[in-house]
């Protein structure tokens, strides 16, 4: 059974660690400028967040979770649709 969620991710405060796009390779990379980035992703203009919604599998949610509480700066976040 598939989850909608949204991965919000605020770019601008990444650190670059990294931890994402380890353990969530099928949702993030690490851009050329060191910082992650959150792939199919789209910026909200009155945010300033990069936003995704996606009907997620049970892995693809585990390891989106996994992304969102490894990550040192905080700046992803997954809501439940």
């Amino acid at each position: 059974m598939k989850n909608k969620v949204m991965v919000v991710f605020d770019r601008e405060l990444c650190i670059g660690a990294s931890i994402c796009s380890v353990v969530c390779s099928q949702f993030w990379k690490i851009a050329n400028d060191g910082k992650a980035e959150l792939l199919g992703s789209k910026l909200d203009p009155k945010t300033g967040k990069y936003e995704i919604e996606t009907d997620a599998d049970p892995n693809d949610l585990a390891d989106l979770k996994k992304a969102e509480s490894s990550c040192p700066a905080q700046v992803i976040k997954i809501i439940d649709k």
